[in-house]
C-alpha cells in the first residue's frame, strides 16, 4: 500500500491567508502605527501616479511646441499672441504660456504673467528645460517646461495636477509638501498656517523642517529634487475615522467567508464521518486478502487485509480515499477493532471448512493511533478466545501515514501483543515516519519494503536501498517482505538479493473472502 506522505491543503493555506488579513485588518483598525503605514503607502502611491501624469504631461506638450513653432513669427504680434492663446486652450496640460524671441521680447497668453512668481523668483533647475518655481507667496510650486524653438524660447507651465484627496479633505494647517534641491526649498499648501501648526514657528527652512519633525515620505523627483511630506498626527486620526467604515466592512467579509469554510468543512467533516459510521454499522467496510508468498518454496505464508468499502451500489472505494479521512475524523479506532472481530470470524470459518489450525497469518494494517490504544489489546484477546483461533494467525502491521505521538504506550501494546503470540510488523519501511528504532522498541519481526523500491528496481539508488535493508534484516534475524511486485523480472531481482517473501499483482491480487475461499495459492 502506497503511503501518502501529508501536505498543507490548498484550503489551509487559505485559511491561513484570511486569518492574517483579519489580523492585519483589526491593527488598521485599532493601531495609530498601522494607520500611519497605510496612509503612507496611499501617498507613496499616489505621488509615483502624479509624478508620473507631470512627465506624460511634458511629453505632450514637447510633441505640441514641436508643430507650435512653425506657425509664430517670433515678434510678439497679435497674431503670435492668438496662436499661444490657442494653444493653451486646446491643451489640457498647459496652465499659461510664453513666448521670449531672440530679439527679447515677451509675450504670451496672460499680461501679468510675472506677478504669478515671487521676487526674487526661486527656482530649482531640473535640467535645461525643466524647472519647479515657486509662486508668489511660496505656497505652490509650479513646473515649469522650457523649449527653444526656431525665433526663441516657449515657456509653459504645467497644469497643476490635483492633490492626493487624502490631504484635500483634511485641514489645510496639517500638512505641508516640500520640494527641495541644493539648498533651495519650495511649498505647497498654506505655507504660514501650516508651519505654524506643524513647526511651532512662523516661517522655517530646510534645516529646520529636518530637525522638528520626520517626514512621512520622501521621494526623488526627475533624479534631482526630492518631494517630501509632513502631516500632524490629526491626518492620521482622519484618514483612520474615513477608511473605518470600509475596514470594517471587509472585515466583516472576511469574517463571513472564514464562517462559511469553517461550516463547510465542519458539515463536510460531519458527514463524512457519518457515512463510515453508517459503513461500520452495515458491515460495508469489509476485508480484502492478498497473499504472501514463499517465492522460494512457491508457498503462501500469510495474508495482508486490505480493507474495502463496498457501497450499496455496489462500488468499491479504495483506502487510499478514506483512510485518510478516518484518521481526521476519530473513526479509524472502531473501524481497525471492527475489522479484527471480522478478519478473526473469517478465520474460524477457514479453520471450520477445514477442519484443522491454519498455518497463516492474517496480517492487520493498524495506524498509530490505534497502536497507542491500551483497549487494542482487550479487543484482540476478546476476538481470539470468542472465535478459538491462534494468536499467530493474526498479526498487526503499522502504517506509517502518522508519527507514533506515544512510543511508550505503543511499546507497551506491542510487549502484551508479542507476549500473547501476535507479531508485530512494519509496514513500507523508508518511506513513512517509522525508523529503525521503532522495530526495536516495538519487537517488530518483519519489515515491508515500500513498492515505489521495487517499481524502480533496476536504477542503482533503489537497488542499494533495497540490498541494504535486506542486509539489516538479517543482521536484526526479522523476515523482510517485498510489496508491489508486478513482473517476473522484479521477482528474481529480488530472489537475487535473497528477499524470498513476495507480495504483489504478480502472484495475486486482493481478493474478498468468498473468492479466498477457491483461491489456488490457499494450501492447507
Amino acid at each position: 500500500m502506497t503511503i501518502r506522505r501529508p501536505s498543507i491543503s490548498l484550503y489551509s493555506i487559505v485559511l491561513i491567508m484570511l486569518f492574517l488579513a483579519i489580523g492585519f485588518v483589526t491593527l488598521a483598525l485599532t493601531s495609530q502605527s498601522v494607520g500611519r503605514q497605510l496612509f503612507k503607502y496611499n501617498l507613496e502611491s499616489f505621488e509615483y501616479k502624479r509624478s508620473n501624469n507631470y512627465l506624460q504631461s511634458i511629453q505632450s506638450t514637447a510633441v505640441l511646441l514641436d508643430n507650435l513653432q512653425y506657425h509664430l513669427s517670433y515678434t510678439c504680434d497679435n497674431e503670435d499672441i492668438s496662436e499661444l492663446e490657442r494653444a493653451s486652450y486646446y491643451s489640457s496640460n498647459i496652465r499659461n504660456i510664453s513666448l521670449t524671441t531672440n530679439s527679447g521680447k515677451i509675450c504670451g497668453d496672460r499680461t501679468n504673467l510675472s506677478q504669478m512668481y515671487g521676487s526674487p523668483i526661486k527656482k530649482i533647475q531640473l535640467n535645461n528645460d525643466l524647472a519647479m518655481v515657486a509662486n508668489a507667496n511660496n505656497s505652490e510650486s509650479i513646473l515649469q517646461y522650457s523649449k527653444k524653438v526656431v525665433g526663441g524660447v516657449i515657456t509653459i507651465d504645467i497644469e497643476k495636477q490635483p492633490i492626493d484627496a487624502l490631504l484635500v479633505n483634511t485641514c489645510d494647517n496639517c500638512w505641508v509638501q516640500t520640494i527641495e534641491h541644493d539648498g533651495i526649498t519650495l511649498y505647497t499648501s498654506n505655507t504660514e498656517n501650516a508651519s505654524k501648526t506643524l513647526f511651532k514657528q512662523p516661517a522655517v527652512n530646510d534645516q529646520q523642517l529636518k530637525n522638528t519633525m520626520e517626514p512621512i515620505i520622501s521621494r526623488p523627483f526627475y533624479k534631482k529634487a526630492s518631494i517630501t511630506y509632513y502631516i500632524t498626527p490629526q491626518v492620521i486620526t482622519d484618514y483612520r475615522a474615513r477608511i473605518k467604515p470600509f475596514l470594517l466592512l471587509v472585515l466583516s467579509g472576511l469574517i463571513f467567508i472564514v464562517l462559511i469554510m469553517l461550516y463547510r468543512r465542519y458539515r463536510s467533516t460531519s458527514i463524512i464521518k457519518y457515512l463510515i459510521l453508517n459503513a461500520i454499522k452495515q458491515n460495508h467496510l469489509v476485508p480484502y486478502y492478498q497473499p504472501i508468498i514463499d517465492a522460494e518454496k512457491h508457498l503462501t505464508c500469510g495474508y495482508e487485509v486490505l480493507i474495502r468499502w463496498e457501497t450499496k451500489k455496489g462500488k468499491v472505494i479504495l483506502p487510499d480515499e478514506f483512510i485518510p479521512q478516518c484518521e481526521t475524523n476519530g473513526v479509524i479506532t472502531p473501524l481497525t477493532f471492527q475489522l479484527i472481530n471480522t478478519v478473526a470470524r473469517d478465520i474460524h470459518k477457514l479453520e471450520s471448512l477445514h477442519g484443522k489450525t491454519l498455518p497463516y497469518y492474517f496480517s492487520i494494517n493498524i495506524s498509530a493511533s490505534v497502536l497507542q490504544d491500551p483497549e487494542l489489546i482487550d479487543i484482540t484477546r476478546s476476538a481470539l478466545a470468542h472465535y478459538h483461533i491462534a494468536p499467530h494467525n493474526i498479526a498487526f502491521e503499522l502504517t506509517e501515514r502518522s508519527p507514533i505521538d506515544n512510543i511508550e504506550q505503543a511499546e507497551k501494546n506491542c510487549q502484551k501483543l508479542n507476549a500473547m503470540g501476535v507479531q508485530i510488523k512494519l509496514d513500507d519501511v523508508g518511506n513513512g515516519h517509522c525508523d529503525l528504532l521503532s522495530l526495536q522498541r516495538l519487537q517488530a519481526t518483519t519489515i515491508k519494503i515500500d513498492k515505489v523500491f521495487i517499481a524502480d528496481i533496476g536504477s542503482s539508488n533503489a537497488n542499494t536501498i533495497i540490498k541494504s535493508l535486506a542486509a539489516f534484516a538479517e543482521q536484526a534475524e526479522v523476515e523482510i517482505i517485498a510489496e508491489g511486485i508486478e513482473t517476473q523480472q522484479q521477482a528474481e531481482i529480488l530472489l537475487d538479493i535473497g528477499i524470498r517473501y513476495h507480495q504483489g499483482f504478480l502472484y495475486s491480487k486482493p481478493m474478498p473472502f468468498d473468492l479466498l475461499i477457491n483461491d489456488k495459492h490457499f494450501n492447507v
